[in-house]
């Protein structure tokens, strides 16, 4: 006989643990977190081609003359950059698609976010690539080139996409931190902390953190990106629904 225990006093342990058979498997979910993988991997292509080209310096002369110098692995960073920001928008639209979003078991406002960081992110690719294949190999002609309209909007619109992206990124994961139960509550806090870090992106002060929220922001595509892909996510949601059913039916009875 099923135990008529209201469903708010069943804990979300409960109802991962239940027996309870759960929904068919949906490709949408593991689709998305196939693709936060490979934004994941492209982000991690991306920061070893950036630094690597060395071409964050004081001046945008500068800058452009490592470039020059580098025009490879800038380029290279900047593609990475572009894919980055392509895949993180496919996952979005695969989380939109998941039937977790359509029943309102999590925000939409996740993969929403996501979407817009993808596509802030892949233009500040975008606008790398531009440079690292615009940029003369002449040292006298870099100065004239830096001077140009079209390059110095160029170079700005790289810099602030780049911030946006990332830091619209930490606002999903702060809105995800509020709405997850059971085993992804264990990690929540660390999910709003890591989403509040990445605002400071903005802070020129606190540019030794960036690394550091790049790195922890890293795993964490990694851990959800798994978790999704292999079903983990969606079976927890499953059961929690199925037992909430069944708990409402034992209830009324």
């Amino acid at each position: 006989m099923t135990e008529n225990i209201p469903r708010e006093n069943r804990s979300d342990s409960q109802a991962e643990a239940s027996g309870m058979p759960g929904r068919p498997r949906d490709a949408a979910a593991r689709t998305a977190g196939t693709f936060l993988l490979f934004t994941a991997f492209a982000t991690v292509a991306m920061v070893i081609f950036r630094v690597a080209a060395d071409a964050d310096q004081p001046t945008l002369v500068e800058s452009l003359a490592a470039i020059s110098e580098s025009k490879g692995l800038y380029g290279i960073g900047g593609v990475a950059r572009l894919l980055s920001g392509i895949t993180l928008i496919v996952a979005a639209w695969f989380l939109l698609a998941t039937w977790i979003i359509r029943q309102r078991l999590g925000t939409p406002g996740v993969p929403v976010l996501f979407a817009v960081s993808g596509l802030f992110t892949a233009v500040s690719g975008g606008c790398a690539i531009w440079l690292a294949v615009s940029v003369p190999d002449a040292a006298d002609a870099i100065s004239t080139f830096a001077q140009t309209t079209s390059t110095e909007q160029v170079a700005d619109l790289r810099w602030l996409t780049g911030k946006i992206g990332f830091a619209v990124a930490g606002l999903a994961l702060i809105i995800a931190a509020r709405k997850v139960g059971g085993t992804l509550r264990r990690i929540s806090p660390v999910t709003a902390i890591i989403g509040i870090l990445m605002q400071f992106i903005w802070i020129d002060s606190a540019t030794f953190m960036h690394p550091i929220n790049g790195t922890v922001f890293f795993l964490w595509l990694i851990a959800i990106g798994a978790m999704l892909a292999t079903g983990r996510v969606e079976r927890h949601f499953s059961a929690m629904l199925d037992l909430n059913q069944a708990s409402d039916v034992s209830y009324r009875a």
